[in-house]
């Protein structure tokens, strides 16, 4: 009878000595997680006081050189600003929430003066909760518009190398090309076109499928530049002379002009449409009235004889 009793007695002071235990865990788990919350609420508070915050400061932004940007109407121009000014955000991990805010900043002149613009029009709270990809919209709409974009396209298909050195024309040729996205669709096809860029002295001496990209032709088109200038130092190759700027031509048809003038040769004015020189009847009729001044007349003879 008395190991029966004291047997119940330890199960139940076993049964309530766990139960205690369980309880006396459950409390302290409670204690040690309202402590980590009140620590957490604390440090991010202390944060907030000393102004820490998340992505980079202006200052650290302003570090890295961000490019401004004059607002030329200019998609090559325009587009390259993004392109380099996403790049700084990058690389000092800015929060998307500052990209206008740091970004606008960068802006100068025209550019400015447009986006100060556009804020009167959309409102201060408006331009505040902006995204960068909506501000891009409007951005481009005005800086790069399609029409100028059109004409791009056009010169891209035109170009044509006329003296150019190949860092130079290469440079005018990938400016083009990366708003030519529809026209030229594979890597057969930007081969092709920078072939076809060439002066004829460069295409002699390729055949454009042996290339299966861009670099490769580029590369193979400088080393026959290097090749093209050993032979004019070798006297075998004339320097081929670059066409000169309708500004330049022009300068050099006026000189032409005064130098005629100088000669001692009547200018010729005459203006008027579908004349020309050797038969405008100005000049013509000129000659003719000189020739009758100062032609001799002939004796008539006399009737009578």
């Amino acid at each position: 009878m008395k190991e029966v009793i004291a047997e119940e007695v330890g199960k139940a002071i076993e049964n309530s000595l766990s139960g205690f235990i369980d309880k006396i865990q459950n409390t302290v788990l409670s204690v040690v997680d309202e402590r980590i919350k009140k620590l957490e609420d604390s440090t991010n508070i202390a944060k907030e006081k000393l102004g820490e915050r998340k992505g980079c400061s202006y200052k650290e932004f302003m570090a890295c050189k961000p490019p401004l940007y004059n607002g030329e109407v200019d998609p090559i121009i325009c587009q390259r600003w993004l392109s380099d000014i996403e790049g700084v955000f990058e690389r000092t991990h800015c929060d998307t929430n500052d990209f206008v805010a740091y970004g606008t900043g960068q802006l100068r002149g025209q550019a400015k003066d447009w986006w100060d613009n556009k804020k009167k029009e959309i409102g201060s709270e408006a331009a505040r909760a902006m995204t960068w990809d909506e501000f891009k919209v409007p951005f481009l709409k005005h800086h790069s518009p399609k029409a100028v974009i059109n004409r791009i396209k056009e010169e891209f298909i035109q170009l044509r190398q006329k003296g150019e050195s190949i860092d130079k024309i290469t440079g005018i040729f990938l400016d083009k090309l990366r708003f030519c996205d529809e026209l030229v669709t594979s890597k057969e096809q930007k081969v092709y076109y920078y072939y076809n860029m060439l002066s004829a002295e460069y295409r002699e001496f390729m055949t454009p499928s042996k290339y299966k990209t861009l670099t490769e032709i580029i590369n193979t088109a400088r080393e026959r530049e290097i090749e093209l200038k050993k032979q004019i130092e070798r006297g075998e190759r004339r320097a081929q002379v670059v066409n000169l700027s309708p500004r330049k031509k022009a300068r050099t048809t006026e000189s032409s002009k005064k130098q005629d003038g100088k000669g001692g040769s009547p200018s010729y004015k005459c203006y008027q449409l579908g004349h020309k020189k050797s038969e405008c009847p100005e000049l013509v009729g000129k000659k003719d009235g000189k020739d009758s001044h100062t032609e001799t007349p002939k004796a008539k003879a006399d009737p009578s004889n």
